[in-house]
């Protein structure tokens, strides 16, 4: 079968990657004569491939796994690039004295780390926020009050679930709500892997005023065990990259819902 310059280079740094485990930009660009954006954007493809993961800055093969379950720390390492900038995006749109609640998602925990920079130069006030998530460690608590729910750990999600959790943020109306997702449907329904993430989602959805689905392209067109809620809620706004289809994006506008699409500079 014929390979294109694409393909054939593609092929090059997948051999590169089984030598080595993981390979940086500038390694790739010097090896083969590409530009950054070229190399970005190989790399990207990998990624959605399957192939590999991206981290700052570089790439690395992708382990094999007899376990489908979901695990913080390899979600964190997926998608990076895309994560920040929906992440920063959304941080964005906090304003003061706002009422947060953030989940235990990994592109959530990037909200939150660009929130803590946004209070950290005082351009935010009087915030307070709820979560489920075990993540966010000292970055937000020395700038505004944030209150744990409660509950069971959960080591492979670094979050909070059970009734406690659940009752407790029962106990709250929120301005602004930051969910992640593990799936939304071709048909907007989003859906979780479990019934404990599912339960907290699905009070949160009923106890905030604007809730904002934070998903990079990976998410999009696909269905997970448990859903939760849907995106055709005027009350809902999907946060998401531009790698995700164009033309599932464009049906979702067109039947009301409302999407921020973030570009990498």
């Amino acid at each position: 079968m014929f390979m294109g310059v694409k393909e054939k280079n593609l092929e090059k740094i997948l051999r590169m990657l089984q030598c080595h485990g993981s390979l940086n930009i500038n390694a790739v660009m010097k090896a083969l004569a590409l530009s950054e954006a070229t190399v970005r954007r190989y790399f990207a493809d990998m990624e959605h491939s399957g192939q590999a993961f991206r981290f700052h800055g570089g790439i690395r093969l992708v382990a094999d796994r007899g376990n489908s379950g979901y695990h913080f720390h390899e979600a964190a390492s997926t998608y990076t690039a895309e994560k920040h900038l929906i992440g920063s995006k959304a941080a964005a749109l906090i304003c003061d004295h706002d009422r947060l609640f953030f989940d235990s998602g990994t592109t959530v925990l990037e909200c939150g780390n660009a929130l803590a920079e946004l209070l950290g130069t005082k351009k935010i006030n009087d915030l307070r926020i709820v979560t489920n998530s075990l993540a966010f460690g000292e970055g937000l608590t020395p700038h505004c009050p944030v209150v744990l729910t409660g509950g069971m750990i959960r080591p492979s999600r670094m979050d909070l679930c059970g009734n406690v959790a659940l009752e407790n943020v029962r106990r709250y109306n929120f301005t602004k709500a930051f969910l992640g997702t593990d799936a939304i449907s071709p048909q907007g329904v989003l859906s979780t892997t479990d019934e404990e993430t599912s339960g907290i989602a699905a009070a949160v959805l009923e106890h905030s005023s604007n809730i904002y689905i934070l998903a990079d392209s990976s998410k999009l067109g696909k269905n997970a065990f448990v859903p939760y809620g849907t995106l055709f809620c005027s009350r809902v706004t999907l946060i998401t990259d531009s790698l995700a289809d164009k033309e599932m994006l464009s049906g979702w506008r067109k039947a009301g819902v409302n999407i921020v699409t973030v570009y990498e500079n």
